[in-house]
This record gives C-alpha cells, sequence and structure tokens, in this order.
C-alpha cells in the first residue's frame, strides 16, 4: 500500500464563514482561526391567518 500525501488544503491557513450557531464560531477563535459571524435564521413560514391578524393591529 502507498502511503498518501496530504492534501495542499490542509497546509493553508483555515478561515471560516460560520452560519448560526455562535458557540461554534468562538471556539474556532480560541484556537487562533479567523473567524467571520454571520447572523442568520430560517425565514419564518407564513400563516396567511396570523398575517391577517398582524396587519389587522397595524
Amino acid at each position: 500500500m502507498t502511503e498518501q500525501q496530504p492534501s495542499p488544503l490542509f497546509e493553508q491557513t483555515l478561515s471560516v464563514v460560520n452560519i448560526g450557531i455562535d458557540l461554534f464560531a468562538e471556539t474556532l477563535r480560541q484556537q487562533s482561526v479567523d473567524v467571520v459571524q454571520v447572523q442568520w435564521s430560517p425565514p419564518a413560514t407564513q400563516n396567511e391567518d396570523l398575517m391577517n391578524l398582524l396587519d389587522s393591529l397595524l
């Protein structure tokens, strides 16, 4: 069996874009990894009755 060389990808500096859980980004920062945190949440599903009720309140 021949020994495989590690991918050059693993020799580069790691930079991460984290979408969601802040704890994951913080854990990476503690390891000196560059992290950009994106605040995102899935869009709420629109319930037509609820939307009409909210519209009537405004």
